[in-house]
């Protein structure tokens, strides 16, 4: 056994380490904390929230002359665009394969408590956002442990964490993602992919945040719709199997699932385990990048902005991932033994004439928005540590590890980045407890 087999176990290891019963609890907490001080702000304000996401959508916000760099709407899609990525596809599937159909329950109850803590992680992340030296916001828990808290260190900790972790699992992972699917289903050579995709990209991020912004608000919604559109139709011809579905769904969070097919049998701690860390990984709740995209929002009032950062959450788990979660179980692809998106391939080939052809175009789409996010996220951490002169040197950089990534195996990585987003997470949360009255004050102001 070569070097390379340690490093894998070793990270694999210390990623348990860090996403251990512990990060769930306090996870769990700061978001049950969070909902009491806010007043169960993601049931009070969810009416409000879903009127200035359709009318930022119709563009009525996008002439706004408040502080900032882009829409509050192109915010919330940038955001989005980093949630929104095969996790929902891919990542969705192994917890069910590991955790069993219970895990998503798991990932719902999380999310349903994690909409407060993105909701406040968007009011810190303007309040205390501060403005770059070439005139661009920027926000995030390193900004508000530094100038709310004055954490100096744990500020910085948490900005190498970001920036390591996006290169990682934002970038790497998801172009050798895309890149491995376009070679399996039609032969495309991997180098070829990671050339057209580190092109692209940095077609889109050279521009900064406010190119980044728009494209964001161009292909987030329309990728998500077609998703959706899917998941429905597959549901539609499986309308009879949902009550069944959800039972089961119920059932296995609280009793543990039995062996059947090829799934092996899982416990409720597992479910939880796996449920938990999936609906925290994939809506971002918790780990503090919405803070970073909200903060270059063009708006004066954090709570306006914090009640329309955490429909992400709403719309990555419990609609998106909750839709894909129902595909898998209603087709009975959970039990095939399969895991990562050739499960989710299965359902959807199951059912659709072009459900694999579907699987791949929104894996592409779903990962590259990704990528885009994230390169924004790891260059604002960058800008904080350095300042703005390595900004342009960064987004070369980025876009060449994007095409070494698609050639390369990086499965390490998956470990590495959900270390990486544990520290992120614990940094995060102690801002949220520590400034819980600021968020207090907004959520009633």
């Amino acid at each position: 056994m070569g070097w390379s087999f340690y490093i894998t176990e070793i990270t694999a290891q210390l990623s348990d380490i860090v996403w251990g019963i512990w990060t769930i609890i306090f996870l769990c907490a700061v978001g049950l904390l969070l909902t009491w001080k806010t007043r169960f702000v993601q049931i009070t304000n969810f009416k409000t929230a879903l009127k200035l996401i359709s009318g930022g959508a119709l563009k009525r916000d996008s002439f706004s002359k408040d502080a900032g760099d882009i829409s509050p709407f192109q915010a919330f899609t940038t955001a989005l665009s980093a949630t929104i990525g095969n996790g929902n596809v891919a990542g969705v599937a192994t917890a069910i394969a590991i955790g069993g159909p219970g895990a998503a329950f798991w990932m719902c109850t999380v999310s349903l408590f994690g909409m407060a803590t993105k909701y406040s992680e968007a009011v810190l992340g303007i309040k205390y956002r501060q403005k770059s030296d070439d005139g661009t916001m920027l926000g995030g828990p390193m900004v508000y442990l530094n100038k709310g808290l004055g954490m100096r260190r744990l500020s910085l900790f948490f900005a190498i964490a970001a920036l390591f972790g996006g290169l990682g699992a934002g970038n790497m992972t998801q172009s050798n993602s895309i890149a491995l699917v376009l070679f399996s289903d039609f032969g495309i050579p991997k180098w070829f992919s990671g050339m057209i995709l580190a092109l692209t990209l940095w077609l889109v991020i050279i521009g900064g945040i406010r190119r980044i912004g728009r494209v964001a608000e161009m292909l987030v919604p329309g990728m998500a719709l077609i998703y959706i559109i899917s998941c429905l139709a597959i549901l539609m011809v499986n309308l009879k199997e949902i009550p069944e579905a959800i039972i089961l769904i119920i059932d296995s969070a609280f009793n543990g699932t039995a062996a059947t097919g090829g799934f092996a049998g899982a416990t409720v701690a597992r479910a939880m385990a796996y449920g938990f860390r999936r609906g925290t990984i994939s809506s971002e709740a918790g780990v503090g990048t919405a803070a970073i995209a909200h903060g270059a929002a063009r708006t004066s009032d954090p709570h306006r902005q914090g009640i329309i950062a955490m429909m992400g959450v709403f719309m990555d788990t419990m609609v998106i991932s909750t839709m894909t979660a129902l595909v898998l179980v209603t087709t009975g692809a959970w039990s095939s033994g399969l895991i990562s998106t050739e499960m989710t391939a299965m359902a959807f080939k199951s059912v659709l004439p072009f459900g694999g052809i579907i699987i791949i175009i929104v894996s592409a789409l779903f990962g590259f928005t990704t990528m885009v996010g994230w390169a924004y996220y790891c260059e604002q951490s960058l800008r904080y540590i350095g300042g703005i002169r390595f900004s342009i040197p960064f987004r070369w950089i980025y876009c060449g590890l994007a095409g070494v990534g698609a050639i390369f195996q990086v499965k390490p990585l998956w470990d590495w980045a959900d270390i990486f987003m544990g520290f992120m997470v614990f940094a995060n949360l102690i801002a949220l407890v520590a400034l819980r009255n600021e968020v207090k004050k907004m959520s009633q102001s």
